[in-house]
């Protein structure tokens, strides 16, 4: 006599189902990431793009302190990015300086997509032909001092002719605390019409 049929599947989930799950799962992952995204704004990471030799460059700006809670708990202060730089002029080799750097600010330069960048002196060691393009990552990290700061930078990186100190392009970068830290204005008067 035959009391149970033992089901061999028991236990595990069914296929469709799982299917269905990570289906459901693949969908909300990059929705999620977008809204989250949105929310931080340029909080966390900026990566722009520009040419030169050019007089003017839109600025770069960022807001320390708005950057997301995966960010603060994964890499609490500091600030990356990347910028692309393509060559519209005639052959020339680069140099890159970062100016006007407070006390309290670190800038770590990684330069793993560009070959030949001299971490040193920030020149990249071969001559870029007209279209070439080269891009630097750059990480703020921002020291404990300037975190009270209601600008914690306001310079920008100078792209220069290495063999002449010509310079080719500059782009304002400016960090702005948005974070809760930031102290409230003092003095001045408060007029209401």
């Amino acid at each position: 006599m035959r009391t149970h049929v033992w089901n061999k599947h028991r236990g595990r989930i069914p296929k469709p189902a799982l299917y269905t799950f990570l289906s459901l799962l693949g969908l909300a992952t990059p929705l999620a990431l977008g809204s989250y995204h949105r929310k931080v704004g340029g909080g966390e990471a900026y990566h722009q793009f520009y040419t030169f030799p050019k007089k003017g460059a839109r600025p770069v700006i960022l807001n320390y302190g708005g950057d997301g809670f995966l960010h603060r708990w994964i890499s609490r202060h500091s600030i990356e990015g990347t910028l692309g730089l393509t060559n519209t002029g005639e052959a020339v080799k680069v140099r890159m300086r970062m100016e006007k750097v407070p006390e309290g600010l670190q800038i770590h330069w990684d330069s793993s997509h560009t070959r030949d960048f001299d971490l040193e002196d920030k020149t990249i060691g071969r001559t870029l032909n007209p279209g070439e393009s080269v891009s630097v990552h750059h990480t703020f990290r921002i020291g404990e001092a300037l975190r009270k700061q209601a600008v914690v930078f306001d310079g920008g990186l100078r792209i220069m002719n290495a063999d002449t100190g010509a310079s080719l392009l500059f782009i304002t970068i400016r960090i702005l605390n948005a974070g809760p830290t930031v102290p409230e204005p003092s003095g001045g008067e408060c007029h209401e019409k």
